[in-house]
């Protein structure tokens, strides 16, 4: 859904590059985010599927899902374990400046893979007992 219909010819060239090779930076949004088009305008992915409701925030690379928080962010899931530091990274940055689940004072991270711990402590989340939580603002 680029909107390349609505672009002037002397610009077709640059954004028909940009869409064909994306930026890989990673970003945030809500799955229920207009913006968001997978499950919606695209099928889901195989094994990469989750549900378009705002509780849940999904992590886009170059347009692709890479993990997902759900139930309020109290689950991570990972579809792309490369991909994992610099979600979590943007996820907290996101977060702290309230554009990731904004109606919350803290998120608590409960069920996650092994794997991913030491990637969210190294993203700035704090062990508690057997949960990660990110504090409003903690970097």
């Amino acid at each position: 859904m680029s909107g390349i219909q609505f672009i002037r010819g002397t610009e077709y060239a640059g954004v028909l590059s940009f869409l064909q090779d994306p930026p890989v930076r990673i970003q945030w949004l809500s799955a229920a985010d207009p913006a968001q088009p997978w499950g919606k305008s695209l099928p889901h992915l195989p094994e990469r599927s989750f549900l378009n409701v705002p509780g849940t925030a999904v992590a886009l690379r170059a347009g692709l899902p890479v993990a997902v928080m759900e139930r309020q962010g109290r689950t991570l899931r990972v579809f792309d374990d490369d991909a994992l530091p610099d979600a979590l990274s943007m996820l907290v940055s996101d977060y702290g400046a309230r554009r990731v689940f904004p109606w919350m004072s803290r998120l608590t991270v409960r069920e996650y893979p092994p794997a991913s711990a030491g990637a969210m402590e190294r993203a700035g989340f704090i062990r508690e007992i057997q949960d990660y939580v990110v504090y409003r603002g903690y970097r």
